[in-house]
């Protein structure tokens, strides 16, 4: 009795082909608001291709209502791997023009108080996400702007 394979080959077929998929979604908020972000670069490695990208950077500020210290909560897609990011005074850059903090976040969610954070000034949030599938992995990064008000 000869068993026809082509099921098997075709399941495997679209498993990989599944793995040539997109990069995962990133929500930030920041004290229960949404932040507007801009997906400033990628980077996608898969069985089918290798890609990095760049945009532009639009730096549109969003301002937070809320009491300091703020919550930053990052949700990304479920073929995230670990969250890091780094926040700049815009008003007070740093001598070395470094971050004055940075964060790392372990999985595809996770929330960071800000120790740096303080209200009537302004802050660029760039944050990056790790992600992987099957023999797809890659990097997203998304940056805002950001000035916390009092209430």
């Amino acid at each position: 009795m000869i068993r026809s394979r082509l099921p098997l080959a075709t399941i495997i077929a679209a498993v990989l082909l599944a793995s040539c998929g997109g990069r995962p979604s990133v929500t930030i908020s920041i004290a229960g608001q949404l932040v507007n972000t801009t997906l400033t670069s990628t980077t996608e490695t898969t069985g089918c291709t290798t890609s990095h990208g760049d945009g532009p950077f639009d730096r549109t500020l969003t301002t937070v209502r809320a009491l300091t210290p703020v919550t930053l909560t990052v949700e990304a897609g479920q073929s995230a791997t670990g969250i890091r990011g780094w926040i700049y005074d815009v008003d007070r850059p740093t001598p070395s023009g470094g971050p004055m903090e940075e964060f790392t976040l372990p999985g595809r969610r996770g929330v960071y108080d800000p120790r740096s954070i303080v209200p009537a000034r302004t802050y660029e949030v760039v944050v990056n996400v790790t992600w992987s599938m099957l023999i797809t992995r890659g990097e997203v990064t998304h940056a805002f702007r950001v000035r916390v008000e009092p209430p």
